[in-house]
């Protein structure tokens, strides 16, 4: 069974000042089963501190449950953008997410009762300051293996890979121009440009820096009645605590402003030559810089190597390509023709960034077109 959930206007006695907040009603009815409502703290996080002054999801923000994964691939890429998304079991998902947005600043909550993997970039900075322990995070070659207390920073536009156990996660998005603007203000770059490190952080730090109450008012500022006039300076003091607990632990790093710009230029041309051989050389040669300045710069702005960067986009294309294959193309043609020459490595690093193998994605994407030519 699939619940949805809409938001309706909450009724108010006459003669009072229509309010702006809202609240959830679900559509139609659904089994009990768990999800984020009502709980606190989750149990495998109430015996630390940090996670207790992190906010519950309230009834007033906007609901969406689905046990299918089709479902919440398509909801969730209308809401994030495009992204991978598989499920390591069969069953129903008990999927849940809760949402409050701000001018440049939203909260989410998530819940999933199945293990799961996600591949995907955010067009905010993403902080994962509530993950699930044991959760695991890949940024090009590097992997981090999270524990009750540590969150997680993904920089707008960087791609990651998770793979996460059952349960409940928090993440905080913020406006990248905002969020570097403070940044900047505070320690100017004398003329370079200040990027982020993807990866862990210290969750104890970021509460340190007035993250959680400046969350909690963030809440309770979109509650039915709540003031919403003070939404602008909650929002300011979440930047300015975010702002400060990334330079103090050194997730902020400098590059020089017309190597970043190249980057782009470098990026859309590996973007545009996929099916060609690509090396080093011939990246520098494109950017018109040395392998040291180049690899630095991937490194900040992207947190990989320029050549883990192309296998990365090169994996991309063959999940795209096998996804709409159907039965005219197999894996190994995909693979050939994105340079890839070695099948086994090539399942390897494909398993490793979504999940699962490059055969399940085929047969799961000749599934999908079985069912829509039944349809039809």
């Amino acid at each position: 069974m699939t619940t949805t959930f809409r938001r309706q206007p909450r009724p108010r006695p006459a003669g009072a000042n229509p309010p702006d907040a809202v609240q959830t009603v679900a559509t139609e009815s659904a089994p009990e089963r768990p999800t984020l409502a009502g709980a606190r703290v989750p149990q495998w996080g109430a015996k630390d501190p940090h996670l207790k002054a992190l906010p519950a999801p309230p009834p007033w923000a906007e609901w969406f449950c689905s046990d299918h994964l089709d479902e919440v691939r398509q909801w969730v890429s209308r809401i994030d953008g495009e992204h991978s998304r598989v499920a390591h079991k069969p069953g129903p998902l008990g999927f849940s997410t809760a949402r409050l947005r701000g001018a440049i600043v939203d909260v989410g909550w998530g819940r999933v009762d199945i293990e799961k993997s996600i591949r995907g970039a955010g067009r905010s900075v993403l902080l994962h300051l509530q993950t699930v322990p044991g959760s695991t995070y890949r940024f090009g070659h590097r992997e981090h293996l999270t524990g009750a207390a540590t969150a997680i920073l993904v920089p707008p536009g960087q791609e990651f890979t998770r793979r996460s156990p059952p349960g409940q996660t928090l993440a905080l998005g913020v406006n990248p121009q905002r969020l570097g603007e403070e940044i900047e203000a505070r320690v100017p770059s004398e003329g370079g440009k200040s990027l982020l490190r993807g990866g862990p952080l210290r969750l104890g730090a970021l509460i340190d820096a007035g993250i959680a109450p400046a969350l909690n008012a963030f809440v309770q500022a979109h509650a039915p009645g709540g003031d919403r006039s003070t939404l602008p300076h909650v929002e300011a003091q979440l930047v300015a605590g975010l702002a400060d607990a990334l330079l103090r632990q050194d997730a902020v790093v400098r590059v020089k402003p017309v190597t970043g710009a190249r980057l782009s230029d470098v990026e859309d041309w590996i973007e545009s030559h996929l099916t060609q051989p690509i090396t080093l050389g011939r990246l520098c040669e494109v950017a018109g810089v040395g392998e040291r300045a180049l690899c630095k710069v991937f490194e900040a702005r992207r947190g990989r190597s320029p050549m883990r960067f192309v296998t990365e986009r090169r994996l991309a294309a063959a999940n795209s390509r096998l996804v709409t294959a159907g039965a005219a193309r197999d894996v190994t043609e995909v693979a050939n023709e994105l340079g890839f020459t070695h099948l086994g490595r090539f399942a390897i690093a494909y398993r490793e960034v979504f999940g699962e193998s490059p055969s399940e994605t085929l047969r799961r994407s000749r599934r999908a077109l079985n069912a829509a030519d039944v349809q039809r």
